[in-house]
């Protein structure tokens, strides 16, 4: 009498078991669709508000006019997304060929077509620096104390409550101190 292959009752409710085990832990760390897209979005608005403030406790001109894209320390939230401060100076966006073009060169600069809002609530757009500019043209070479501390500073006023933005359910937090997180 030949005897067949096959799998035992036990192995297949032992596979069964192993395979409900392993979706229970790893499913619900997966997060899906735009809910996935939205979160990582908030890690990267931190990551730019983060280089923002890095650049301003750094650099004296970070937050001077016109200075461009690559050395500015302005970072712009609009109703729609969020970037680096086009020239520097207004709430402007970077446009998407600039986005994109920086995204090929493997830099993260920003990003639009999202749903955002800010608490407490301010007139979108607006523009987030670190710091602020030395108050007098004798001290341009220098960095003022808000700006060596990264201080949170919108339109040119210092916070005086921490601000928070949500983007797609997932909340960056700015502290007036300039701890930024999204936990």
């Amino acid at each position: 009498m030949s005897k067949q292959g096959a799998f035992t009752l036990i192995e297949l409710i032992l596979v069964l078991v192993l395979m409900g085990i392993l979706a229970a832990v790893a499913l619900p760390r997966l997060q899906l669709g735009s809910q996935f897209e939205q979160g990582l979005q908030a890690n990267n608005l931190v990551g730019l508000l983060r280089l923002a403030q890095l650049r301003t406790m750094n650099d004296p001109e970070a937050l001077t006019n016109d200075i461009g894209f690559k050395q500015c320390g302005r970072v712009v939230i609009a109703l729609n997304g969020f970037s680096l401060s086009k020239d520097c100076d207004s709430a402007v966006l970077l446009t998407d060929d600039q986005l994109k073009s920086a995204e090929q060169q493997g830099l993260f600069l920003g990003k639009t077509g999202l749903t955002m809002t800010v608490e407490p609530s301010y007139t979108l757009p607006l523009v987030l620096q670190f710091g602020k500019k030395p108050e007098s043209e004798a001290d341009k070479n220098y960095l003022s104390e808000a700006s060596r501390l990264g201080r949170p500073f919108i339109n040119d006023v210092q916070l005086s409550e921490p601000l928070e933005i949500t983007i797609g359910g997932k909340t960056v937090h700015i502290e007036t101190e300039g701890y930024i997180h999204a936990p």
